[in-house]
């Protein structure tokens, strides 16, 4: 995840992560976590967020696959 890409996401958004963990329906030291990189979203979570934050395709793929997308160029 780049916590960078989703932070500017959720400003766009106007929302805070308690804001985030709510619509989630998940505890806010959940989603502490995973920003943080110790888990990861679900498809589910991945889904609910970018209806959420109004998030493209591509916001997705930059947001929270852009360091799996760079390995598999790598390769």
């Amino acid at each position: 995840m780049n916590p960078i890409e989703f932070k500017i996401a959720q400003i766009r958004a106007g929302v805070s992560k308690e804001d985030i963990a709510k619509h989630l329906g998940l505890n806010p030291t959940t989603i502490y976590r995973k920003f943080n990189g110790e888990s990861d979203f679900t498809l589910s979570e991945l889904r609910k967020l970018k209806k959420f934050l109004n998030l493209s395709n591509e916001d997705v793929d930059r947001i929270f696959f852009s360091e799996e997308l760079a390995k598999t160029q790598e390769t």
